[in-house]
């Protein structure tokens, strides 16, 4: 028996179908390695790109705490500095008013000599 007379004169068609259809299968198995491949590359791209920003995230924020932690420290010292730069001049205040309690010409209208050297003490 002939295929041509089991399919009624479609043999040929039929054959030309199955191997157009064998060709897209061919096709579509080969852009869907492809496909999963690239998926695969990119995937892997991306990884390694968020892994690169987590990594600087974490060294721009480590940097920002040291550098933090630095003016703490400076502002502490300074402050330090500034506070004894106070308590020496409230102490020179002090002793500058205690000598004009004591200044004899501390009644007068008018600054007396020591007085004046009083006050230019303190600038």
């Amino acid at each position: 028996m002939n295929l041509d007379t089991l399919t009624g004169g479609y043999a040929s068609l039929i054959k030309y179908g199955l191997l157009a259809a064998i060709i897209v299968g061919a096709f579509g198995y080969t852009y869907h390695l492809g496909s999963a491949h690239s998926a695969a590359v990119w995937s892997a791209k991306y990884e390694k790109r968020e892994a690169e920003i987590a990594k600087a995230t974490a060294t721009e924020i480590s940097r920002q705490a040291q550098a933090n932690a630095q003016a703490k420290a400076a502002e502490q010292a300074r402050i330090a500095q500034l506070e004894a730069a106070n308590q020496a001049l409230e102490q020179l205040i002090k002793e500058k008013s205690d000598e004009a309690d004591a200044d004899p010409d501390r009644d007068r209208p008018a600054l007396s000599s020591s007085a004046g050297m009083r006050i230019d003490a303190i600038h």
